[in-house]
This record gives C-alpha cells, sequence and structure tokens, in this order.
C-alpha cells in the first residue's frame, strides 16, 4: 500500500523522517490501528515509531479517552508545526515539478476494466517507449470512483464512461461504446438478465428485460462467459467486451450510446512533465480503431 503522507506520488522525496509522518497519519486519524492499515504497516511498528518520537522529544504527544485517541497540549502544538513545514515543502516540491521538464517518478491511473483492454496495451506502450523513467500503476475503478480519486488528488489520470460537471476536471473524448444486450441462442427465452451493477443503464433498456429474474456479475468477462455457455440468459455488456466472443448474438434493440473520456485535474496540467504524459496517454487512446 502508498504512504499517504509523500509528495505528489514519487515514492523518495520526503523531507521528514518516517516517525513524523507515522505521527501526522496517526494525529489525523486518531486511531492507531487505522492509521497503520493507511500506511500499510505494522500496528505494532507504528506504536514503537511514536514511543520513540515521544521518548525523543521528553513529552506525551497523545493520550487515551474513552472514544479513541487525543493529542495533548503539546502534540497538538507539535502538529501544527510539522504540519506546517510539510505543507511548505510540499508548496515548493509543486514548483520544482512545474518546471520539470522530464518525467520521473510514479504515475497512477484509474479505468474500468471493461474498456481497460481496448486503451490499456497500447497507452502502457507509448509510455514505456517515451518515458521509460517512469513506474506506472493501473486501478481498476468504476467512472464515479475514477473521478472521485483524481478530485481528491490520489490518482493522477483516468479513463470514464460518463460526463463529468467539474470545472476542476479536464475531460478529453477519446472515443465511444455501446451497451447492448447480448445472448447466445436467440431462439430460446430468457429466464434471467445478467448485469454488472456498476453499469450506467439506461431506463429503456432495465424496463425491456425487468420481468427477468436479475444476476448480478461485477465482472464484464465474466458475465460474458455465463451469457455465451447458458441458453437462458441474456447479458448487458459494453461492444467492447462483446466483440471477444463472436458467438454472443445482439438482441434486436437499440444500441445505447456511451461516451469514453482521458480526465485529469487541471492542476496537474500545470505541471510540464505531468501535461507531456496527458498527451502521450491522450494520443495512444485516439489511435484505437473505433468500433
Amino acid at each position: 500500500m502508498s504512504k499517504v503522507y509523500r509528495f505528489d506520488t514519487y515514492r523518495y522525496v520526503d523531507a521528514l523522517q518516517k516517525e513524523i509522518i507515522y505521527f501526522l497519519a496517526v494525529a489525523e486519524l486518531l486511531n492507531v490501528s487505522k492509521a497503520a492499515e493507511t500506511l500499510g504497516i505494522q500496528q505494532s511498528g507504528l506504536s514503537r515509531a511514536i514511543q520513540r518520537l515521544e521518548q525523543d522529544l521528553g513529552q506525551k504527544l497523545f493520550q487515551r479517552k474513552n472514544m479513541g485517541l487525543a493529542l495533548t497540549p503539546q502534540g497538538d502544538r507539535f502538529y501544527k508545526a510539522v504540519k506546517d513545514t510539510k505543507q511548505r515543502w510540499e508548496e515548493n516540491f509543486n514548483l520544482l515539478l512545474n518546471d520539470s521538464e522530464s518525467p520521473s517518478g510514479l504515475v497512477k491511473m484509474g479505468l474500468h476494466a471493461s474498456f481497460g483492454q481496448l486503451y490499456l496495451p497500447k497507452i502502457i506502450k507509448n509510455l514505456c517507449l517515451n518515458f521509460p523513467q517512469i513506474e506506472t500503476e493501473v486501478n481498476m475503478l468504476r467512472s464515479f470512483e475514477t473521478t472521485r480519486k483524481i478530485l481528491e488528488n490520489e490518482i493522477d489520470f483516468g479513463i470514464v464512461i460518463s460526463e463529468i460537471k467539474s470545472p476542476e476536471i479536464i475531460q478529453k473524448n477519446i472515443g465511444i461504446d455501446f451497451l447492448a444486450a447480448y445472448q447466445h441462442d436467440l431462439k430460446k427465452n430468457p429466464t434471467h438478465f445478467l448485469i454488472n451493477p456498476d453499469t450506467q443503464a439506461s431506463q429503456q433498456i432495465l424496463k425491456k428485460y425487468s420481468s427477468l429474474r436479475k444476476v448480478y456479475i461485477k465482472d464484464y468477462e465474466l458475465l460474458a462467459k455465463t451469457t455465451l455457455f447458458s441458453d437462458f440468459t441474456v447479458g448487458l455488456l459494453p461492444h467492447s467486451v462483446a466483440l471477444n466472443y463472436e458467438n454472443l448474438k445482439p438482441v434486436s434493440g437499440t444500441l445505447v450510446k456511451a461516451q469514453i473520456s482521458l480526465i485529469c485535474h487541471k492542476e496537474k496540467l500545470k505541471s510540464r512533465a505531468m501535461k507531456k504524459i496527458f498527451d502521450a496517454i491522450l494520443l495512444a487512446c485516439r489511435s484505437n480503431d473505433k468500433f
């Protein structure tokens, strides 16, 4: 698990030693077990780090309350001091990033698996060729989760299938997909409707199959395979997934168009290095063949 208290998404750039980082986590969560989980370390190791810090300072930083931990007056003053130091360092570090021409460090992306298979191979290929010094982390997320994490600066770039209303988000259209119902044997009358609960389905489709029993499957590939090997099911699938299964046939009806977009926070593009990465991802996405 990645640390919360690090600057941007770089792994080794931190002006504060680990005891201070651990203290900040506990001070903000006021729960040792939750802080340890957030930091990705053992609770015992976190407790020992706080004890070392208190011994070094000669001050108790936390006190136990009925509902958990609380900062002592000394702990509160220490928290404000190191928090201010951290914020000042982050501001100066971000200025350094904005002046940088060469992308480096860890780049985080979020996208849904349904169209990840369509775009991700070319994205990774393009990033590896143009920026071999960066590391890339890909998170399989629903579109609303990707948008939320970008707004909260937890990931850098995302590919989503919904229109974003926030003025803080830069959104570039990269393609379209279609939602449709698919069946293996059109001569059979389906009894069950397979649907991913994360799918933003139209009311028109949902109404058409409202009389069928629902089977909820969160993985589109598993949903497609289940539809393929069951004659009495109809599955709601993105066309980008269904086209990999030639024996699945679209049920007659209107296809629902879905716009696919590349998004990032507008503040990210103030960095010339991040702008280069964004442009490389955009170029890779737009090079895909349209449906």
